[in-house]
């Protein structure tokens, strides 16, 4: 086979996947975020499937439960002196 042959071909790959590496990010999962920020200090610590989060003086406790596959939030609870 000749160089000549094997050209085009490359270079249609070549072109195949930088046009996949340009569209990848706009159909890729994004994460969500909400439009407004408080702001503030956040610090989120856990094992396993728990998990606690203290944002200010308020403490939430934070579960994964496998048999609902869902997501149970507790709280806030306020921070004592």
């Amino acid at each position: 086979m000749s160089l000549q042959k094997w050209t085009p071909f490359l270079l249609l790959v070549v072109a195949v996947l930088l046009a996949a590496n340009l569209v990848s990010p706009l159909i890729a999962p994004q994460p969500a975020h909400a439009d407004t920020h408080e702001g503030g200090d956040m610090a989120l610590s856990g094992t396993g499937a728990n998990a606690w989060l203290v944002k200010g003086r308020q403490v939430y406790y934070l579960k994964w439960e496998n048999q609902f596959e869902s997501i149970r939030i507790y709280g806030p609870e306020e921070i004592e002196d």
